[in-house]
């Protein structure tokens, strides 16, 4: 009788693997895909992968992994940070900076040690965001270049927003690039409500992924499965009938079932096999000793993978006790060695992990979690993965700062979504008001980022008010800013102006500065729109003087536009155009992609309407640099 009951050999999946087969070959011939391999939990979607995987070193190619945490708090676009960190760490990463040209400076939000040292200022978020992306794409087309590039993202159900919104923006990027994509998620979790599962019909709808379905394994494969483990046909038929409709075709439950079968004495008619996988699962588990049992629970809090010198930090065990619990566990195919240059262990399986983790009791669940966010943080673990088991534990007051450094640190990679996530977990526990309106004002900022004006005005209000009456009149004039664009994207300009101008009597106090700059510059738009020229050039100047004084570039560059621009309206075309020429060239040349969009948008915008030439340059402008919708119908039109 066999110890493991592990298949040596991937069955029943032989179309599935030869249409990716095929899109793999496409891809080295640069006409690149994307696939979407789906289906039930254990239904084999990751060993799919894997085969494809090791097919694809053979040819040659570049091959990067990527997982999705079922954290409840993962880190931004985790699976790509995962996958580009392996290939950095494999090359010369100068070189691959050096290659990169300005892609490289986007990528140092990602990847510390591709940044320089002067990073430009981040302008509006939904176009650093898209700078970001296509940085990535960049790095992928270096990957791709000289082998092509299998990028494998597990796990999908699990992606976290920004995450989701990167992969879609690769689906559509990759297109020319000898590069096939290939993302996995569980189809029996995508209900409707599920947020991956409206992405998965754009792309059903729109042909952009090859969507695979992997259904249950048909009795002959069973059986074949069954002889490739036991190297006996006999004896797997004997198994097969009994496993078949118990496992009911699936290949992960298959094999847990035949492991508990194989380590029972009784014949295979009288043998009782656990109902569930779950059942399964935890009936080998209670057979481990206590001592190992406990082990293995803090494993299953840790994650779906846990670095050994945590779990023996964590558990308190001793390494012979440690490596002992691994050791079996590996042997009864609950765990396996996760690979790579550190000592690293992942659960066989995210149903195995869960198994386990649900029996465990609430107090017990908690002690372990206290001990993961102490032994993390002294271990100088990322302040997302700290602050999870910090709320795990129950500590929220404790929780609240690091879920603050979580935030900054998730902002810092324009994962927006996840950093207004761990503010809103935070602000029921935080007591002290001065804090709570700081938390407030930046849910405000981050809920108008994601373009939700309307939502984000309450929370600005509130959060102004409070910075106010704590004495913090420049930090609430700031984000007084904001509240004053919510109201103007609202078309309440009126509003919009009377909040501008509050904003602008408390910066004034207080010397030339950035946000001075900005109020001015934001008064000259509303100036100008509301026909008041004479207005808008006065606020234009200011703007442009204060920034100057301030030593602030990006909104001096800034405000030089909308000084341009009223400039025009007052007659003084000429002028106003060769000023719009000189904030192009400079705003290009400091790499404020920004600010360059923003002007030759305007530019072209008002040459089409008083019937001006040069329109085709500021276009070609526009087409040269990625931008937000409005931009890119604006080119896709011409």
């Amino acid at each position: 009788m066999v110890a493991s009951a592990l298949c040596p050999r991937l069955i029943g999946r032989g179309d599935q693997l030869f249409l990716l087969e095929d899109a793999l070959l496409a891809a080295y011939r640069a006409e690149s895909r994307a696939v979407a391999v789906g289906g039930d939990a254990g239904m084999g979607k990751t060993r799919l992968a894997r085969e494809l995987a090791e097919g694809a070193e053979r040819l040659g190619c570049e091959v990067l992994w990527g997982t999705c945490s079922e954290a409840e708090l993962p880190l931004p676009y985790l699976p790509l940070v995962e996958a580009l960190g392996n290939y950095l760490s494999r090359n010369d990463v100068d070189a691959v900076a050096a290659s990169l040209g300005a892609a490289g400076r986007e990528l140092g939000q990602l990847f510390p040690q591709l940044a320089p040292h002067d990073a430009a200022p981040l302008g509006d978020p939904t176009q650093a965001k898209l700078r970001l992306f296509e940085a990535v794409v960049a790095l992928l087309n270096l990957a791709a270049r000289d082998r092509g590039l299998l990028l494998i993202v597990d796990d999908v159900h699990w992606a976290d927003s920004a995450t989701r919104e990167l992969l879609d923006h690769l689906v559509r990027r990759l297109t020319t690039t000898r590069a096939l994509l290939v993302m996995t998620y569980r189809s029996d979790e995508l209900d409707r409500r599920h947020p991956l599962a409206p992405l998965v019909q754009t792309w059903r709808r729109s042909g952009a992924v090859e969507l695979v379905t992997l259904s249950p394994l048909e009795e002959r494969d069973t059986l074949e499965m069954l002889a490739a483990i036991l190297d006996d046909e006999t004896l797997a038929r004997q198994y097969r009938d009994v496993l078949h409709v118990r496992a009911e075709g699936n290949p992960f439950v298959l094999e847990e079932m035949l492991k508990e079968a194989l380590e029972r004495p009784e014949p295979i008619e009288r043998m009782r096999i656990p109902e569930t996988v779950r059942d399964t699962i935890l009936l080998r588990f209670g057979r481990l000793d206590a001592e190992a049992g406990r082990v293995l629970e803090v494993a299953a809090v840790l994650g779906r993978t846990f670095d050994y010198s945590t779990l023996v930090a964590v558990s308190g065990a001793n390494e012979d006790t440690a490596q002992r619990t691994l050791e079996i566990a590996t042997a009864q195919q609950l765990v396996e060695a996760a690979g790579g240059v550190r000592a690293a262990y992942r659960w066989r399986h995210a149903l195995t992990q869960e198994a386990v983790a649900d029996e465990i009791v609430l107090p017990r669940r908690q002690q372990i979690h206290r001990a993961a966010a102490d032994t993390l943080r002294a271990e100088g673990a990322d302040a997302m993965t700290v602050a999870r088991h910090l709320l795990g534990a129950g500590r929220f007051e404790e929780a609240v700062p690091v879920c603050l450094a979580a935030a900054d640190e998730a902002e810092a990679s324009l994962a927006f979504s996840e950093a207004l996530e761990l503010l809103e977990r935070a602000l029921p526990h935080v007591q002290e008001p001065l804090v709570r309106s700081r938390v407030l004002a930046r849910m405000g900022r981050l809920v108008w980022m994601a373009g939700r004006p309307g939502a984000a005005e309450p929370l600005l209000d509130e959060g102004c008010a409070g910075l106010e009456a704590a004495g913090e009149e420049v930090e609430a004039a700031r984000y007084r800013l904001l509240l004053g664009r919510c109201r103007w994207e609202q078309s309440r300009p009126v509003e919009a102006r009377a909040t501008f101008e509050q904003a602008l009597l408390e910066l004034e106090g207080h010397g030339p500065s950035a946000d001075l700059a900005l109020a001015y510059l934001r008064l000259s738009g509303v100036y100008k729109f509301q026909l008041e020229h004479a207005a808008a050039v006065e606020a234009g100047r200011k703007g442009v003087a204060v920034a100057r004084a301030a030593g602030a570039d990006f909104e001096r560059i800034w405000a030089t536009s909308w000084l341009a621009f009223a400039l025009f309206d007052t007659g003084h075309a000429e002028e106003g155009l060769a000023m719009l020429d000189e904030c192009f060239a400079e705003a290009v040349s400091r790499g404020y992609v920004f600010i360059a969009q923003n002007v030759a948008y305007n530019d072209a915008f008002t040459r089409l309407h008083t019937l001006l030439p040069g329109i085709t340059t500021r276009l070609d402008a526009l087409a040269a640099e990625p931008g937000p919708p409005v931009i890119t119908d604006m080119v896709g039109n011409r």
